[in-house]
């Protein structure tokens, strides 16, 4: 197996996630929704 470098840039992460620091549970939120510029099939 060959490996190859990507010159693509990478995408943000869509989600961010919040500690309580009374339970200790993680909560996670999606941070934004994908738009048709960047998913072309979804706009169809």
């Amino acid at each position: 197996m060959v490996v190859k470098p990507c010159s693509k840039p990478l995408k943000s992460n869509p989600f961010i996630t919040y500690r309580d620091p009374i339970t200790g549970q993680w909560i996670v939120v999606h941070q934004n929704l994908p738009t048709s510029a960047e998913y072309p099939q979804i706009a169809a």
